[in-house]
């Protein structure tokens, strides 16, 4: 009786996660998520903003892109996952990402800028 309560749960545990299998861009942005969370709890309060910023980015993309994914169980998972050498690189990659996306922020605010300033009636329609 005990082996086959054993047996069943084991299948379970594997069917289960075929179920739970994700995309590696999810994961990716799920790593990044959990990198974020760590630096929004450092210490150093000047690097607090960047992580709260970053978490919530990648909490962004995951909810455009998985809204009915579990996230939380996925952040402990990878989390769980996650070497010391993981952090790091990872902190690396979504850091450039992140990067990437202030940029185009920060050209779509110049051109809006530009816009505003055209003739009245006219802002909008050269774009």
């Amino acid at each position: 009786m005990d082996r086959t309560l054993a047996i069943l749960v084991a299948m379970a545990g594997l069917f289960a996660g075929r179920a739970w299998a994700q995309s590696a861009e999810t994961i990716a942005d799920v790593r990044c998520v959990v990198v974020g969370m760590q630096i929004a709890g450092a210490a150093t309060s000047a690097q607090q903003p960047r992580g709260v910023f970053m978490t919530l980015y990648y909490l962004g993309r995951l909810d455009g892109r998985a809204a009915k994914v579990d996230i939380e169980r996925l952040i402990v998972a990878e989390a769980t996952r996650m070497s010391s050498a993981d952090y790091a690189s990872e902190a690396q990659r979504c850091e450039g990402g992140l990067t990437e996306k202030g940029q185009q922020i920060t050209q779509i605010g110049k051109d809006l800028t530009g816009v505003g300033k055209a003739t009245p009636g006219q802002a909008f329609k050269d774009h």
